[in-house]
């Protein structure tokens, strides 16, 4: 058993996976160039020809509430989706919608439209149907999607979700990342701190962890939300289809879990140091992936069988990546003194991890594994920390303290286009996949 005073200490090193103002870190002996001191400036009066501006006016039909609910929907997932911008009922000043779910072409031209959703929803809570359509400027009066929906109206989110990816689908060839979740962790009293997940929207917050004390450094994986939690019984890792309890414990601290297939790999001090292991989902099967004198800490799953991790090994806290049997050690981040709690982008075409590093505050930034392109995503709002991407990596969402607004934050991979999702302090969010 851990003494409470110990993982109280424990705790106040931990800052968002990384442990900050250990013994053994020797930083100062790595002389990396800075992080990229700006972010990309569009200029307000360049054209956007990279934008597609779709039109959703309010739904139609006997159930005017679940109608208007139904395009609210739609505009405001296209609205944080990066390269679209909505043309919405405010801006209809004519009557664009045509009988029915017909498209009147010209009217919609005038606006700028590039396309337009039109849907109907008829019925009550207990049970409705929805049409939508959805027509493309070069493909005139002919729909070049229909869906239609019957269920309780307690469906009615998961239908416009949906049918918002199948449109991304039809226009990108990559189908949209509505209807996943996010998970984070913030405080709730003094000494509390629970884990919460909620639609990748912000749209139902709700508490997942178990138990009293400090939950925190939520992953995701195999139907559950891992997570670290620290009792009277220690510093161990647990997920909520077992309701807190202890999964992998030991000597020391164990926390930051992240499921990568079958196994769970994790950091812990079991040995004296900060190392990096994996088990079996249920404990079994311990394997010790780094042996160094440095932290090694912050595992994130990778494609083609890769982690990345946080050491450091050559003086100050950098991105590593190596095999998930811990063999090909490479080093990943060469600009900045202090970067920490990297994610890596699911998609193996495109080789990029995200990471906060810090340069007077907290930034978000990405980098290319195999070019060395490096994009800063935020600047000047305070802290920004903890980012993870969407299952398709178009969007990027992290952490922020900025003045007045703090809470969870989405952006696209160039940080033009910011959306609060989630008011209030909130850390080390995670991205369902």
């Amino acid at each position: 058993m851990t003494k409470p005073g110990v993982l109280r200490a424990a705790i106040a090193t931990i800052a968002f996976g990384f442990l900050i103002g250990s013994a053994v870190s020797v930083v100062g002996q790595d002389e990396a160039p800075p992080l990229p001191e700006e972010k990309i400036v569009v200029e307000i009066d360049a054209p956007d020809e990279d934008v597609f501006r779709i039109g959703i006016p309010d739904l139609i039909g006997d159930n005017t509430n679940l109608a208007a609910a139904g395009g609210a929907i739609l505009q405001n997932d296209f609205r944080l989706m990066p390269g679209f911008r909505v043309i919405g009922p405010s801006a209809v000043r004519h009557d664009s919608a045509s009988p029915g779910l017909e498209v009147d072409v010209g009217a919609w031209a005038v606006l700028g439209a590039n396309g337009v959703i039109k849907g109907q929803a008829f019925g009550t809570d207990v049970g409705m149907s929805v049409e939508l359509r959805f027509y493309q400027s070069s493909g005139g009066v002919v729909p070049a999607l229909r869906r239609s929906y019957r269920g309780p109206s307690t469906e009615l989110r998961k239908w416009m979700h949906d049918f918002v990816n199948q449109v991304i689908g039809v226009i990108t060839g990559t189908y949209g990342p509505f209807g996943t979740e996010i998970a984070f962790a913030r405080k709730h009293g003094p000494g509390q701190k629970s884990v919460y997940a909620a639609a990748m929207d912000g749209y139902g917050v709700r508490r997942v962890s178990s138990g009293g004390g400090v939950s925190m450094l939520p992953s995701f994986g195999k139907g559950s939300i891992w997570y670290t939690r620290m009792s009277k019984q220690g510093m161990f890792i647990t997920n909520t289809r077992l309701g807190g309890k202890r999964i992998i414990g030991g000597k020391g601290i164990t926390m930051a879990p992240a499921i990568c297939g079958a196994r769970v790999y994790f950091s812990s001090s079991r040995a004296g140091n900060y190392e990096i292991y994996s088990s079996n989902l249920d404990g079994s099967g311990l394997r010790r992936l780094t042996r160094s004198q440095a932290i090694d800490v912050s595992p994130a799953c990778g494609p083609g069988g890769k982690l990345a991790f946080v050491s450091d090994r050559h003086g100050s806290p950098q991105i590593f990546s190596m095999n998930r049997d811990g063999s090909k050690v490479q080093r990943v981040t060469f600009r900045g003194n202090h970067n920490q709690t990297p994610v890596w982008c699911a998609d193996a075409k495109q080789p990029l991890i995200a990471f906060s590093g810090r340069d007077g505050n907290f930034d978000i930034f990405t980098v290319n594994v195999e070019t060395q392109q490096y994009t800063r995503l935020t600047q000047g709002q305070g802290d920004n920390k903890d980012p993870a991407f969407s299952r398709d990596c178009r969007l990027i969402a992290f952490t922020s303290n900025r003045r007045g607004s703090p809470g969870v934050y989405l952006s696209g991979q160039d940080g033009l286009e910011q959306n609060q999702i989630i008011d209030g302090v909130a850390e080390t969010v995670r991205w369902a996949r």
